[in-house]
């Protein structure tokens, strides 16, 4: 069983090369995938099924409560795109094999009954995340084993009841020359058994025994070379030949295993490397990881202890250094000598690279831990463009509480953590305030006030700003409901993207919400000009629908973005809103006094409404207003303040700074 077991191990451990790069770290997140391209990799795990002698071949991941098929080499009763293939029955044997090896993280192996048969499988969880695996599997029918064990018995048997009835007849004849002969033989038998596949007899003779050796080590040689090429496909990168993670860890944890003073882990990536698969195409691409593969292995062994390719464009190197002083040497000459050109066709290339940098034991005194830590290391110098980085636990610290942040927005838009506050808008001319900026805030049941400067950009890079933006509209209109009742009118700015706008849903969404509304609806839009305009065509449509349900529409950050003069005399906007870089800078600059009056006289001409924030001081009051700007905002005037306090300022009177405000004026 053993001999079984370990030949499920290798398998399993191998179908990650068999099946198409990335395709499981895609399944792992979601993507879909076509039934034709899911049957094109059954087909695949069918054929190495066969080659290796296995019955099938697996990938599964626990969905919620279900375990579900990436990829299999048995054919399903139904294949869903969107799910990868069936989902297992959790009242299987297969599932309970693969619930202990997931909460478990260690691999399992069990007998195995389903309505394909009677399998030996073993489950083996692959990490893909903190605390989280999916599972490598494979199955040997027991049947077959049965069958071909109970053959080997029989034929076994047969010979030695053959060689002891020749024994008892020839014996005293022949003694001395079969017994020696016949005892290696048995050994050579039980060994081989036992898995030790390169067991050989020696073929000194030319009778019947010599011709069961030459059979013994032709079986032997053909089982050794599918248990060397399944070695090979699980350990080895099958592009550049050199090792792949898996064997790398190998490695590293032997070395570490002798105790060195001091080992310097590098992860390398070639930077930008998608635009020379983009630009020369894909089998260029793989020259070039090749010439690196090369470029690195040629490098003296005191520079490099060890150099594999892990992933895509990434390599991982083990280094020989002693100090942290020179293991950048090392690295400034790799660096020299992977950067050197290299020809694609007629045209020059030069790679740069980005490497982390991880160093035992001050980092991690385990393979897995310097891996991981280099790999982190690389992502900062990626990030930030920076040619090496050091691991440094407190930059990992900030990466993952800026993660945890995905977890708590998703709570904080379903459980109302996040406050809505409102800075008012005053008329330059008249003083009075029509209008308030709606700014969304969080307050976080455990970390407190949470500044919008950090969790709106995580927003945005992860998908969740719509969110945050629809959540914001709902929240303002329902306030508009409440304050038509104590005859308060306003009307409230709601940030939005260009992507928001350009999108036909979004449009919809307003309309019902201001369905819901109703005549208290008083809204403006106030679109953010540093995006970019992805459908322009669509954009102005939407745009124009927009104006026909009543919404204002605003450039916002006017001045710091793309926005072409041609679009922005098209878009059907009803202002522009200064930002406030060029408003607070009026104060230091004539430069930037030119730039505001230009922007107000652009506004004007285009028949907008101009609006200025950031207004501090009466110094730049004074002059936007001889400048002819239309409202102001700004802490001159007030800060955000959550709806309660608003109507409260309201209520106080003049709302212009005390040295414009005569002592007769009111608010109303």
């Amino acid at each position: 069983m053993s001999e079984l077991d370990g030949r499920l191990h290798t398998a399993a451990r191998a179908i990650p090369f068999v099946l198409p790069e990335k395709y499981i770290a895609n399944a792992l997140q979601g993507k879909g995938v076509e039934p034709s391209e899911y049957l094109k990799n059954l087909n695949l795990l069918n054929q190495y099924a066969k080659k290796i002698g296995v019955e099938h071949l697996y990938v599964l991941n626990k969905r919620g409560k279900d375990v579900v098929y990436l990829a299999g080499s048995e054919a399903p009763s139904e294949v869903r795109a969107e799910q990868y293939g069936h989902y297992l029955q959790t009242y299987s044997d297969r599932f309970q094999l693969v619930r202990l090896a997931i909460e478990s993280g260690q691999s399992y192996f069990g007998d195995v009954q389903d309505q394909y048969g009677d399998f030996r499988s073993i489950a083996m969880p692959v990490a893909y995340g903190a605390g989280r695996y999916y599972i490598l599997g494979a199955d040997i029918a027991k049947t077959d084993v049965l069958a071909r064990q109970s053959e080997i018995r029989f034929r076994v048997f047969c010979f030695g009841l053959f060689i002891f009835a020749f024994g008892v007849v020839v014996s005293w004849l022949l003694a001395s020359q079969m017994t020696a002969p016949l005892r290696r033989f048995s050994s050579a038998v039980h060994r081989f058994a036992a898995g030790e596949f390169d067991v050989r007899m020696p073929m000194h003779r030319h009778d019947e025994l010599g011709n069961l050796a030459s059979a013994f080590n032709a079986m032997g040689d053909a089982i050794s070379a599918r248990e060397h090429l399944m070695r090979q496909l699980a350990f080895s990168d099958r592009l550049t030949g050199l090792p792949n993670r898996v064997k790398f860890a190998e490695l590293l944890s032997v070395c570490l295993s002798k105790g060195p003073p001091w080992l310097a882990v590098v992860m390398i990536d070639l930077a930008d490397f998608r635009y020379i698969n983009d630009a020369f195409g894909f089998d260029a691409g793989d020259r070039v990881l090749c010439t690196m593969s090369d470029r690195l292995s040629q490098m003296q062994p005191e520079q490099l202890k060890i150099v594999s390719r892990i992933s895509g464009n990434s390599f991982v190197l083990l280094l020989s250094a002693c100090d942290e002083q020179q293991t950048y040497a090392q690295i400034e000459s790799i660096e020299a000598t992977l950067s050197e050109s290299l020809l694609l066709g007629e045209q020059k290339v030069n790679v740069a690279i980005r490497s982390g940098i991880a160093i035992y034991p001050l980092h991690a005194d385990d393979a897995e831990g310097l891996l991981r830590h280099a790999e982190v290391a690389m992502f900062f110098a990626k990030r930030d463009r920076e040619s090496s980085v050091l691991y440094d636990p407190s930059r990992e610290e900030n990466r993952l509480s800026q993660f945890t942040l995905l977890g708590d927005l998703r709570e904080a838009l379903s459980e109302n953590h996040l406050v809505v506050y409102y800075q008012p808008k005053i008329n330059v001319s008249t003083g009075l305030v029509g209008a308030a900026e709606a700014l969304v805030r969080w307050q976080h049941p455990s970390r407190g006030w949470i500044s919008p400067g950090l969790f709106i950009p995580f927003a945005e890079k992860t998908g969740k700003l719509r969110g945050i933006t629809e959540w914001v509209l709902c929240e303002v209109l329902r306030q508009q409901v409440e304050w038509q009742k104590i005859n308060v009118n306003l009307r409230i700015s709601v940030n939005v993207g260009v992507s928001d706008v350009e999108d036909a849903q979004f449009v919809d969404f307003v309309e019902e919400q201001l369905s819901k509304a109703g005549s208290a609806a008083n809204l403006c839009l106030e679109i953010t000009e540093t995006g970019v305009m992805h459908k322009p065509d669509a954009m102005l449509q939407n745009l124009a629908r927009l104006r026909r349900l009543g919404v204002k529409l605003s450039i916002d950050d006017f001045g710091t973005g793309y926005s072409s003069f041609a679009y922005l005399a098209k878009m059907p906007v009803n202002e522009l809103k200064i930002d406030q870089v060029f408003v607070m800078s009026m104060n230091s600059t004539f430069e930037s006094v030119s730039i505001v009056r230009s922007m107000i006289e652009i506004g004007h001409i285009l028949g907008l409404k101009v609006v200025a924030e950031g207004v501090e001081t009466i110094g730049i009051w004074q002059a936007l207003a001889v400048m002819g700007c239309d409202e102001v905002q700004g802490y001159l005037i007030a800060k955000p303040m959550a709806s309660q306090v608003l109507l409260d300022w309201l209520a106080e009177g003049p709302h212009q700074p005390a040295e414009l405000t005569p002592p007769s004026m009111s608010n109303f």
